[in-house]
């Protein structure tokens, strides 16, 4: 009898085991699926999609500033506070890659007449899984300000494009070299592009001793936290308001913040 115990638990045991084998390997092969199809524009055709309909539902104002790319874009949920008097619209989704904005730009930025434009994204292009070279993010950012400002736009007609700088994101620290090499570019790029800027969001990031603040981020070292977004939000706040001073001529001038920590890139 106890034999036949011994048996029938020894199978519910060997049962036991194969099923979280089974699920592991099933989890593990979504997320392998995700992290794929993650790098093409269609995955993300569902969030465009909600776009629209709110734009139908509650359709933005023209002229506005748009904040487009990214995980870092779609999770600044204090955008609107922290740029404020600038009048934004967020259409950050997913964990776009740059050549994913261009893609969906015709349909979430171009329809609202964009005084400017604000670009963050590349970061998910360089990540360890299918990581693109520096020359190929370039190569993407390229065609997407062409998009956004075609062929007869003067240097100072709208919409004025900004790219921000990649940050040096904790988790993947193994790609800060990209991550330098593709800014190098990127600022280049928009130094020899009327209408198109490079706001360096990466060096205040870092300490005095050159290593990155981490208390700036997440617990998942690849997003950043309320302070991270403070202090992104002071950069690109000055440096839209002092270039876009027709939105805040009749406002107060802004408040003198902490100084920031520079240091050379990692």
């Amino acid at each position: 009898m106890d034999d036949r115990y011994g048996r029938e638990w020894r199978r519910g045991a060997i049962r036991a085991v194969l099923l979280a084998a089974v699920l592991i390997l099933a989890v593990f092969g979504f997320l392998v699926y995700v992290l794929l199809a993650s790098g093409e524009a269609e995955y993300w055709a569902g969030e465009i999609a909600e776009f629209e309909r709110l734009d139908v539902s509650n359709p933005p104002e023209a002229g506005q500033i748009v904040f487009a790319g990214g995980g870092t874009i779609r999770k600044w949920e204090t955008l609107a506070r922290d740029l404020a008097p600038l009048p934004v619209l967020n259409r950050g989704f997913g964990g776009a890659h740059v050549s994913h904005v261009a893609a969906y730009a015709p349909r979430i930025i171009l329809p609202y007449g964009p005084r400017a434009v604000v670009i963050s994204a590349g970061a998910d292009d360089l990540a360890d899984v299918g990581g693109k070279p520096a020359d190929e993010v370039e190569a993407d950012m390229a065609a997407l300000i062409s998009i956004l400002r075609p062929a007869g736009l003067g240097p100072d007609d709208d919409p004025q494009v900004y790219v921000l700088s990649i940050p040096p994101q904790p988790m993947r620290k193994a790609r800060w070299a990209a991550f330098a090499q593709a800014n190098t570019q990127l600022s280049a790029m928009a130094a020899a592009t009327p209408g198109v800027h490079f706001i360096d969001i990466s060096t205040p990031m870092l300490t005095a001793d050159g290593r990155i603040d981490e208390s700036l981020f997440r617990w998942d070292g690849l997003t950043f936290n309320d302070a991270g977004y403070d202090l992104i939000g002071q950069l690109v706040r000055a440096r839209l308001a002092r270039d876009l001073e027709t939105f805040t001529r009749a406002e107060p001038p802004l408040p003198a913040g902490p100084a920031l920590p520079v240091a050379p890139a990692p």
